[in-house]
């Protein structure tokens, strides 16, 4: 119930009459006065930072922005500074992200049937040297039949050994792993080569955007100091 009321609040906020309240009252959204309220920008997403129960209200945006001396309560710098705050948050999110895809797991996780595989390929290997031994005793003492046999069972190990040494045992769980990026913007685990319909409702959804404009409020704020 505090919640559904926090999210009324937050709802009816912006219809509040600037009558009832000056820009530098407790009750004002004073990052809304600069120029948004990141509260807003993730509603029911995994970065969501909770309804803003205080007033947004353009008029009072518009007293603030006109005011002579608004550089003087110091609201600015405060938002630039919880702008930087959030990013710093996510940047450090991005960097353990890419760690874990850089990560290289020990040989036996990367390939855990590794030693059987090769364990296999030297008993095929060593019966295939022994049926060729065979082959050519069998030849120079004129046992034609035995040697076609022979010959027959040396061809079906060697596409079993052929087969072994082109099969791909690599845990199919990393594999997927390394098919992963992080956008570098609002932190999101991408599969690389996605559907452009997947990338594009990525790119619109609300914290890439959210961050997004974040990171550009940033910029320019810096560029302009």
């Amino acid at each position: 119930m505090d919640y559904q009321r926090q999210l009324l609040e937050e709802l009816m906020a912006p219809f509040e009459t600037s009558n009832k309240h000056n820009f530098w009252d407790d009750a004002v959204c004073k990052h809304f006065l600069i120029k948004f309220c990141p509260n807003s920008l993730f509603t029911n997403t995994k970065s969501d930072l909770g309804p803003c129960t205080k007033v947004h209200d353009e008029k009072l945006r518009k007293q603030y922005q006109e005011a002579p001396d608004r550089a003087k309560y110091g609201y600015e710098i405060k938002f630039y500074d919880y702008l930087q705050s959030l990013c710093n948050d996510l940047d450090k999110k991005i960097r353990k992200g890419n760690d874990r895809l850089n990560v290289r797991p020990d040989d036996t996780l990367l390939n855990p049937n590794k030693d059987e595989k090769e364990e296999k390929m030297i008993i095929l290997d060593e019966k295939i040297k022994e049926l060729l031994v065979k082959i050519e005793e069998a030849g120079e003492e004129g046992r034609v039949q035995e040697a076609q046999i022979l010959t027959k069972e040396v061809e079906t190990l060697q596409k079993d050994l052929d087969f072994l040494k082109n099969s791909d045992d690599s845990n199919p769980l990393f594999k997927q792993e390394r098919r992963m990026l992080v956008c570098d913007v609002c932190g999101a685990f991408l599969v690389t080569n996605d559907t452009s319909n997947r990338m594009d409702a990525h790119l619109q959804g609300k914290q890439h955007t959210g961050y997004k404009q974040i990171r550009e409020t940033l910029h320019e704020w810096k560029v302009r100091i």
